[in-house]
């Protein structure tokens, strides 16, 4: 195997690794979720149906753009959508206990 190749195949094993990476970490938020809908609406009052239709909204965007991000990484490549990404996890689940009101968890 060539140099170039090596390269290669270790730049696909780092993008694999971030992506599943990426990958426990919001699968591990949404599928949890539902265990802090209570504590949330002790904490902050807002209302059960308004934090399930935040958590509603939430699993429908990601369901929406996954085919739009998916035509972003066929034309540019997958690093600028893992990056972009990532950023947006960092800001989403470092930003929640934060939020106290309905519209707040639903952006």
């Amino acid at each position: 195997m060539n140099t170039s190749a090596s390269a290669r195949t270790g730049a696909q094993w780092g993008l694999l690794l971030t992506a599943s990476a990426m990958l426990m970490l919001t699968m591990g938020a949404r599928q949890t979720t539902g265990l802090f809908v209570e504590p949330i609406h002790r904490q902050t009052g807002i209302g059960i149906a308004s934090i399930s239709f935040a958590l509603a909204v939430g699993q429908l965007v990601w369901g929406a753009v996954q085919p739009v991000f998916g035509a972003i990484a066929d034309a540019r490549g997958p690093l600028p959508v893992l990056l972009f990404g990532g950023v947006l996890l960092s800001l989403g689940l470092g930003l929640s206990p934060w939020l106290a009101s309905e519209w707040g968890l639903i952006v």
